[in-house]
């Protein structure tokens, strides 16, 4: 299978690497990226209504709004697909509940990508998570905002998990080990070795 083949989605707690291994896919074989974060701290530097809600928003730690999230990602969605070849696409930090993964489902729907689509989740424990995101010292990486983070990852992102998993396009992939060992089992899931 090559890049070209793909949709691949990240999806796990915070902290558990999404970033780092979309960048080394981006890197290797050439990937579009749609990363909700990127987007959102992109739109919060807007002076919009919406710019200056999801700035306040990401501020306090809380959640932006799956509306104004599916709306940057077909924005995203098109413009790969309006380039001349399809590169393979990652899809980075969503989705975070169900709601969010049906979204997904219709936009990959809508620009033919479904049968390319395959989820990785990769896993990491609570403690783990806090250790990275404290580590990384970026502003909206408090002990709080992560406590409210993880709280939402255990309600709402675990059914999209298992959504996944009954679709039989997941593989999860343990990522406490260094970056090079999950970067090795992330190309092993998508058959890039």
């Amino acid at each position: 299978m090559k890049a070209s083949d793909l949709v691949v989605t990240f999806i796990g707690p915070s902290g558990c690497g999404k970033g780092t291994q979309s960048k080394l896919l981006r890197r290797d074989f050439g990937f579009a990226y749609i990363g909700s974060g990127e987007l959102l701290r992109k739109k919060a530097e807007e002076t919009d209504f919406t710019g200056r809600k999801v700035h306040k928003i990401i501020d306090e730690g809380k959640l932006v709004s799956s509306l104004v999230i599916a709306g940057l990602w077909s924005k995203e969605m098109e413009k790969v697909k309006d380039l001349p070849k399809f590169p393979g696409l990652i899809i980075d930090g969503s989705p975070r509940e169900l709601f969010e993964a049906k979204l997904i489902d219709s936009g990959l729907e809508w620009y033919e990508w479904t049968k390319k689509h395959r989820v990785l989740f990769l896993n990491i424990s609570y403690e783990e998570s806090k250790k990275r995101l404290l580590a990384r010292h970026r502003e909206d990486d408090t002990l709080e905002a992560l406590k409210r983070r993880w709280a939402w990852y255990q309600k709402q992102t675990i059914p999209v998990i298992d959504y996944y998993r009954k679709k039989k396009i997941l593989t999860e992939i343990n990522a406490k080990p260094s970056v090079p060992e999950v970067y090795r089992a992330v190309k092993k899931a998508l058959s890039l070795e």
